[in-house]
């Protein structure tokens, strides 16, 4: 019998990633979460609430339609920010699987007006 749903979810903390970190884990779930803050759960049965950078950073890479994190691998190390004037640890989210392409992004080259079978005979010749 599996009993994984039996187990609950935990919740990372800094102190587990110090111990067990950095860890790789694939995203299975995004659901808001408290603090208004989405909460990310992971394969391995753990999960985590993302702070601002974590979900800039996802965000970047795989755009801010939390369904196209699902299966999406992340790392998860210890890292330090600046709070308040004093440097504190924090888990950091990192992406690992690859962004995905931006439809914002620039547009695809136009298509040559030159036909390129006819190699350089049907140039315009300036006069």
């Amino acid at each position: 019998m599996d009993v994984s749903k039996y187990m609950g979810a935990a919740f990372l903390k800094l102190g587990d990633v110090k111990v067990n970190g950095p860890l790789r884990l694939i995203i299975t779930d995004v659901e808001e979460g408290k603090y208004d803050r989405p909460d990310v759960s992971f394969d391995d049965g753990t999960r985590l609430g993302l702070n601002v950078t974590g979900t800039r950073n996802l965000a970047r890479a795989w755009g801010v339609d939390t369904d196209a994190w699902i299966g999406k691998e992340v790392e998860l190390s210890v890292g330090e920010t600046d709070i308040n004037g004093k440097t504190e640890e924090m888990i950091v989210v990192t992406p690992i699987s690859p962004p995905i392409p931006r439809e914002d992004g620039p547009p695809p080259p136009k298509p040559s007006k030159r036909n390129k079978d006819a190699g350089d005979l049907n140039d315009e010749v300036p006069f």
